[in-house]
C-alpha cells in the first residue's frame, strides 16, 4: 500500500543500455534495420540517405530535392499522393540537415503494405514538376524575407559563415540562390545522392511482427547503380572575428558568440559537453542565473555543443534590449572566465550530473526515441557501449577535469562574435 506520508526511497540513477534494431539486408544489399517493440499497431518507416547539405553541389539544392519528392512521381500527382496518405491515416515528413535527408512516414502497420508502392515511387521515381517548384520557390522566398527581418535569424546565419566560410556547413538560403535553382539542379542531385545504394532503411514498431519481406519485395528488387562512393569533408575554419550588423528599426539586440570544437567521436567529447551544460545548457546553468535571473537581461539565454559529421562547435545565443548589449557579452565572457578559473563546486557538478542522468533516461522512454539514439550510433560509426561510456563519465567526472577541459578548449582568441541588432 502506497503511504503518502513517508517520502520515497532515494536510489541512484543506473544505466540501461538502448535496445538495438535488428540488422539485416535487402537483396541488393540495401542496409535495412527493424527494431520489434510493444504491441501496437503503429510504426515508424524512416528511408535515410547521405543527401544533406554537405554534398550539395550547389546553394539550397539538397532542401529543394527533399522537399519536393513528394510532389509528383511517375504516376501520382501531389493531389493524389497527399490524398492516398490521409486516406491511410498516415503521416508524412521530408527533411534535409547538413548532414543527411530522411524520408518519415507514421502509419498504422496494417496499413504499410498499401503505401509503399507509392512511398517506393516518391523515392525512386519523382517528376519535379515545374510549376510545383515554382510555387515552392516563391513560398522560400517569402519566408526568408520574413527572417531577414529577424535579428535571431541574421545573427545565426551570420555565426556560422564567419565559422565555416564557404563550406556547405556555413551555407544559407539566399534570394538569389532560391531564384536559381531549377528543375534540373534536383534531377541531377537526386539521381547521384537519393539513389539507394546510398540508402539505409529502418523500420521502429509494428506490433510483433517481421516486415523485411514486404520491404525487400519494394526496395530490394532495384537494381543499384552506383557504389555508395560519396566524399565528405570537413570545413576549413576561418580567422575568429567579431562582427556588428546593424538594423535600425529593431528594439533589440541577437548575440551569438562560441568556438570550434570537435565531432562526437572525440575524446573529449562527453566531458566538454557537460562542461557546456554547466555553462548554459540547462535552465538552472550559470548563463541562466546570471544574466536572466540576476540581470534580467534576457528572458533566456543558451549554450549549445552542435556536432555535425565532419565538425562541431560551441554556440551561445541571447535575444536582449539593445541598451543591454555590451553588458550582456561582459558577462558571458565573465562565465565562461570563472570556469578557467575557479573549481566548479561538488553541488553544482553533482546536481548537473543528476540533471543528465535523468535526461537521457527520460531520452529513451520509447522505442522511436531509443531509434534515435541508436541512429547516433549508426551514422557516426559508434561503438554500442557508446551510451555506457557517456554514463560512466557522468558519474566519475570531477571539477579537476571540469576546469581543465574549460582551460583546453575555452580560449577567447578562438571565439567569434555577432550582434545583430540596433546597437
Amino acid at each position: 500500500m502506497l503511504i503518502r506520508t513517508q517520502e520515497p526511497e532515494l536510489r541512484p540513477l543506473t544505466f540501461n543500455n538502448i535496445l538495438l534494431p535488428k540488422r539485416n539486408e535487402l537483396n541488393n544489399k540495401i542496409p535495412f534495420y527493424q527494431l520489434i517493440s510493444g504491441a501496437q499497431d503503429v510504426l515508424r518507416l524512416e528511408i535515410i540517405f547521405k543527401a544533406g547539405s554537405l554534398y550539395e553541389p550547389k546553394e539550397s539544392v539538397a532542401h529543394f530535392t527533399a522537399k519536393m519528392l513528394s510532389e509528383g512521381t511517375k504516376d501520382f500527382s501531389a493531389k493524389e499522393i497527399q490524398e492516398k496518405i490521409a486516406f491511410y491515416g498516415a503521416f508524412m515528413e521530408l527533411n534535409s540537415g547538413f548532414d543527411r535527408a530522411a524520408f518519415t512516414v507514421y502509419c498504422l502497420a496494417r496499413h504499410l503494405d498499401k503505401l509503399l508502392p507509392i512511398i517506393s515511387q516518391i523515392i525512386t521515381e519523382p517528376t519535379f514538376p515545374e510549376q510545383e517548384l515554382e510555387t515552392l520557390k516563391l513560398i522560400s522566398l517569402q519566408s526568408l524575407r520574413v527572417n531577414q527581418e529577424k535579428t535571431a535569424f541574421l545573427a545565426s546565419a551570420k555565426f556560422r559563415k564567419l565559422l565555416f566560410g564557404q563550406h556547405p556547413y556555413g551555407s544559407c538560403m539566399t534570394e538569389e540562390g532560391i531564384s536559381s535553382i531549377s528543375r534540373e539542379d534536383l534531377i541531377q542531385f537526386h539521381e547521384k545522392y537519393y539513389s539507394l545504394s546510398n540508402a539505409t532503411i529502418l523500420i521502429t514498431g509494428g506490433g510483433n511482427t517481421n516486415y523485411y519481406n514486404l520491404i525487400n519485395n519494394h526496395f530490394g528488387i532495384h537494381q543499384l547503380i552506383n557504389t555508395n562512393q560519396i566524399s565528405d569533408y570537413a570545413a576549413s575554419l576561418g580567422t575568429p572575428t567579431n562582427e556588428i550588423i546593424v538594423k535600425e528599426n529593431s528594439i533589440q539586440s541577437s548575440i551569438r558568440l562560441g568556438c570550434p570544437l570537435f565531432t562526437i567521436k572525440h575524446d573529449d567529447y562527453f566531458k566538454t559537453s557537460i562542461l557546456v551544460e554547466i555553462l548554459g545548457g540547462y535552465f538552472g546553468s550559470r548563463l541562466m542565473k546570471n544574466i536572466r535571473e540576476d540581470k534580467g537581461y534576457t528572458y533566456g539565454i543558451h549554450a549549445n555543443f552542435a556536432v555535425m559529421k565532419n565538425n562541431g562547435y560551441l554556440v551561445i545565443g541571447t535575444d536582449v534590449n539593445k541598451e543591454n548589449t555590451k553588458a550582456t557579452l561582459e558577462e558571458i565572457y565573465k562565465e565562461i572566465n570563472l570556469l578557467k578559473s575557479e573549481k566548479v563546486n561538488i553541488e553544482e557538478l553533482t546536481l548537473v550530473k543528476n540533471y543528465l542522468k535523468g535526461s537521457f533516461i527520460n531520452s529513451i522512454n520509447t522505442s522511436y526515441s531509443q531509434v534515435d539514439k541508436f541512429k547516433t550510433l549508426l551514422f557516426n560509426n559508434l561503438p554500442e557501449n557508446f551510451y555506457e561510456t557517456y554514463f560512466n563519465t557522468l558519474t566519475h567526472i570531477t571539477t579537476e577535469e571540469i576546469q581543465s577541459i574549460a582551460l583546453k578548449y575555452f580560449r577567447l582568441e578562438n571565439f567569434y562574435e555577432v550582434v545583430v541588432g540596433n546597437i
